[in-house]
């Protein structure tokens, strides 16, 4: 019977839970802990989970609070005091730097970039952070993936219906165009209309017949981005999915164009076919901060 256990709350939406959910589940398998992720308890973040759609291990459990030790509130607000008022390069320096710290008081924090994780004896470990690389659970790859199936049970008929078409379909290239949130932002404003103009120029090369299934959260626009390309295949995903169809969606298909987005990411990860081509940026974000997200095997367009 496992009697340790790891606390690690959800933050995000789908794709960074996707995250936590992963790196947190590593971390349990190579510390043989019980993991029991929750939302938030900071109503400010506004999360709740999002992972109802996936095969999870039955070794890890929800629940909706954290419960965290008086030493673990302790190092939180220490955390929380030495990451005051400091931009998110300064937060990944404070967060190599005092690993040493973190654990005296049995908490593992990593916002940004990778950090290695140490070993931990104490019996209720709280870890923190949004985990965006796969060196957190790469060597549980093959786990995680089966953990992170869906349901296809829980998702509408006209999805799964419209998922097996896109799989059957070796010639499929999903594309994910992030608008909303991302427009006005200068972290994550990355991706312009050139970058898909040659990253589908280079798809073009790679993949013969290919059809595009475009998503995105404004369909319209993306519309009049791509009328330039009437003599290609295009398929534009209708608005009506949930995030988590959308998801399921995005990963049947066999070949990709990422934006800077850790949905997109998930959408390639999660892909079955092991020959795809996978296109990125060159840059995941606007401004210089900790960057661990890249794979060895995406091709990247400058943007």
């Amino acid at each position: 019977m496992v009697n340790k256990i790891l606390q690690v709350p959800l933050l995000g939406r789908l794709g960074n839970q996707l995250f936590i959910y992963a790196a947190g589940r590593a971390l349990s398998l190579n510390q043989d802990r019980r993991l029991l992720f929750s939302d938030y308890d900071y109503t400010s973040w506004h999360n709740e989970s999002r992972l109802d759609c996936f095969k999870l291990s039955d070794e890890a459990s929800y629940k909706q609070r954290l419960s965290l030790t008086t030493k673990q509130k302790i190092g939180n607000f220490i955390y929380k005091l030495l990451c005051r008022h400091k931009d998110v390069s300064q937060v990944a320096e404070i967060e190599a730097r005092n690993q040493w710290i973190f654990r005296i008081f049995d908490i593992f924090m990593c916002q940004e970039g990778y950090i290695a994780p140490q070993k931990y004896s104490c019996d209720n470990l709280f870890m923190f952070g949004y985990f965006q690389c796969d060196k957190f659970f790469v060597q549980h790859e093959d786990i995680i993936r089966k953990e992170l199936e869906f349901k296809t049970e829980v998702l509408c008929e006209d999805a799964t219906l419209l998922g097996r078409e896109i799989s059957s379909n070796s010639n499929s290239v999903c594309v994910h165009i992030r608008r909303g949130d991302y427009l006005n932002n200068p972290v994550f404003n990355v991706c312009n209309a050139d970058y898909y103009f040659r990253a589908i120029d280079k798809m073009q090369t790679l993949v013969s017949d290919a059809k595009y299934y475009v998503f995105s959260d404004n369909i319209e626009e993306v519309k009049d981005l791509f009328s330039k390309y009437s003599y290609l295949n295009f398929s534009y995903i209708d608005s009506k999915y949930t995030d988590q169809e959308s998801l399921y969606l995005g990963t049947c298909c066999n070949h990709f164009i990422m934006t800077n987005s850790s949905y997109s990411w998930w959408m390639q990860f999660l892909s079955k076919n092991p020959n795809k081509h996978v296109i990125a940026p060159s840059r995941w974000f606007g401004v210089k901060r900790p960057c661990n997200i890249y794979q060895d095997n995406w091709i990247l367009v400058e943007v």
